[in-house]
């Protein structure tokens, strides 16, 4: 088990707090998930086993646009990436139930939002990696440690330990989490890297009862192939290569009915797997000027703390104000507000939406206000934080 409780991207803005990585686990102190590499000269396999509750999981494939890569993600009905691999061969997975005393450095940028993913996103190797980890602190790293390795065999384990952000690099086999006892033994044994031995391994290395293995999947760094194994029960894999795939667009499959999928139209990706929605939407001409001013201004509140009741709709009042602190709090990491742009008007029902691209100093957010017809914010939505 790693991040699946993570909360959905869209959120209110002044609940715009919901948008730190939050990590959920039932309480349990148990480490759910086993995860490995596998290397020598010439191969570099990365190994997984996905332990959680939900039965319900998934694989997606997200091209990549301008400087982004593309890569896919495997996890939940959620559509929270538990892992991906990415187009330059860098992959990363979670192991949860740890209990570090760590919390993050006041001066150093907070990832809202998925980490794993936004490292694919922007990173080709592990070094890249790790300075993007140093420069982008993950919430969750008082709970959970993430691996990453890339195609020449580095590999990296990225976490919190004595109040501080770790990082262990390493060039060679290893792995951690639930099945930790078994996995060294049978590297002691075998550090084959192939498919067939990294299968074996996650075999041995599975989850039950509870918190069972939902799938294995192993990521061959060099080349691009996916051996996805959907049901923990069976040792059939399905094949993919992440190249092919992504040259198809964007698209996804649900690993229980996998098989009849692939015979089937491609299933396009759901609004939660979209990403780069930042890079879709271009300022246009704002005719609405003093509806600009009136956001511009709903900003300043929430930053200042000094919030407008007649701004809202009753309800939306009702509903949001007790969050209000916790939002300026999260506003405030996110450093002074540099530009708001219209990207989008539109109409819904006797409503009118309006979507910004909202920067500030650290961070830049796709915002959508909607008002009623006496211009009261009834509804707010962040869609993005890069």
């Amino acid at each position: 088990m790693k991040t699946s409780e993570r909360l959905c991207p869209t959120v209110a803005l002044s609940s715009l707090c919901t948008m730190l990585a939050l990590f959920a686990f039932a309480g349990r102190a148990a480490r759910g998930c086993t995860i490995f590499v596998l290397t020598d000269t010439n191969s570099a396999l990365f190994c997984n086993n996905e332990d959680w509750s939900d039965p319900k999981t998934r694989i997606w494939f997200v091209p990549g646009l301008g400087k982004h890569y593309g890569a896919v993600y495997v996890g939940f009905e959620n559509d929270y990436a538990q892992g991906g691999l990415n187009s330059e061969g860098l992959a990363f997975d979670w192991v949860a139930g740890f209990t570090e005393d760590w919390k993050p450095d006041p001066n150093v940028a907070v990832v809202y939002g998925n980490s794993g993913q936004q490292a694919l996103e922007s990173c080709a190797t592990v070094e890249e990696a790790v300075a993007f980890f140093r420069t982008h602190q993950d919430q969750g790293f008082f709970r959970a440690k993430i691996l990453l390795a890339d195609r020449t065999g580095a590999s990296v384990i990225i976490g919190g330990h004595e109040g501080k952000v770790q990082v262990e690099q390493a060039s060679s086999c290893r792995g951690f989490g639930y099945g930790a006892r078994t996995l060294d033994k049978m590297l002691a044994e075998s550090k084959e890297p192939t498919v067939a031995n990294g299968a074996k391994i996650l075999w041995a290395c599975r989850q039950k009862e509870q918190y069972a293995t939902k799938y294995h999947n192993i990521f061959d760094l060099k080349s691009g192939d996916i051996f996805l194994y959907p049901r923990p029960e069976s040792e059939q894999a399905v094949k993919f290569n992440l190249a092919a795939e992504l040259k198809k667009g964007g698209h996804y499959f649900d690993m229980p009915q996998i098989q009849e999928q692939l015979t089937q139209p491609l299933r396009p990706l759901l609004a939660d797997m979209q990403r780069f929605r930042l890079e879709k939407y271009q300022p246009i001409r704002d005719k609405e000027p003093e509806m600009t001013a009136r956001v511009r201004e709903l900003f300043r509140d929430a930053i200042d703390g000094t919030w407008h009741a007649e701004y809202f709709t009753e309800a939306f009042w009702k509903q949001e104000s007790p969050n209000f602190k916790e939002t300026q709090g999260v506003l405030k990491t996110f450093g002074p507000l540099v530009s708001l742009a219209l990207v989008e008007r539109g109409e819904e029902g006797a409503n009118r939406s309006y979507r910004y691209r909202v920067a500030f100093e650290k961070n830049t957010l796709l915002q959508q206000f909607v008002f009623d017809g006496q211009n009261k914010l009834t509804a707010s939505r962040t869609e993005e934080i890069q």
